[in-house]
């Protein structure tokens, strides 16, 4: 929610117009609305003058702004490190994840990022259980005395492992643009 821009938008104002009642330049008004940057100073005390507010309301709404952010923020990252749940839960990659996502979806942008990695490892699990599924016949033909069918289990949980912490390492850093696939189940 970009709080300037849509409290300007209810008093039916334009941002030529807010900033010639307020007297900020033009440039100002687009800087607040874009970087949804609490006001300070001079700004925060026209924009609340403008808009009937006292600076503390006005200051309220952006914290909670950022409350909710940091709210959605931890939601994701406990999305993705749900997965980690494969270890001791036979598709457990996919359960736990979708369990929190459904509670938590009505957020935009929890939604979106977390169908993202739900949808990552259902791709990862059917590769996986194709992957299993041929292992016996590969390894007949390649490897007569070897069963490499817990060489290719051990190093596809070591790549989703990697994958979990890439994708933590990301979030961490704020970039919510993680696991984009094409392919999409949900």
């Amino acid at each position: 929610m970009i709080v300037i821009k849509n409290i300007r938008e209810q008093f039916g104002h334009t941002q030529a117009e807010l900033a010639k009642q307020t007297g900020l330049s033009l440039r100002t008004i687009q800087r607040l609305e874009s970087s949804n940057k609490e006001p300070k100073g001079h700004s925060l005390v026209v924009l609340s003058e403008v808009f009937n507010m006292m600076p503390s309301d006005l200051q309220e709404q952006f914290i909670s702004v950022q409350q909710t952010k940091a709210a959605e923020k931890t939601s994701i990252q406990f999305i993705n490190l749900s997965v980690l749940s494969f270890l001791g839960i036979p598709f457990g990659n996919i359960i736990l994840p979708l369990v929190l996502w459904r509670q938590q979806r009505k957020s935009k942008h929890i939604d979106e990022t977390g169908r993202r990695i739900i949808n990552f490892q259902i791709i990862f699990s059917a590769v996986l259980s194709i992957l299993l599924c041929l292992t016996p016949f590969i390894g007949r033909t390649f490897f007569s005395d070897t069963s490499i069918i817990l060489y290719v289990l051990f190093v596809a949980y070591a790549i989703n492992i990697g994958i979990v912490c890439y994708t933590a390492l990301k979030l961490r850093r704020n970039n919510f643009n993680v696991l984009n696939i094409p392919l999409r189940f949900i």
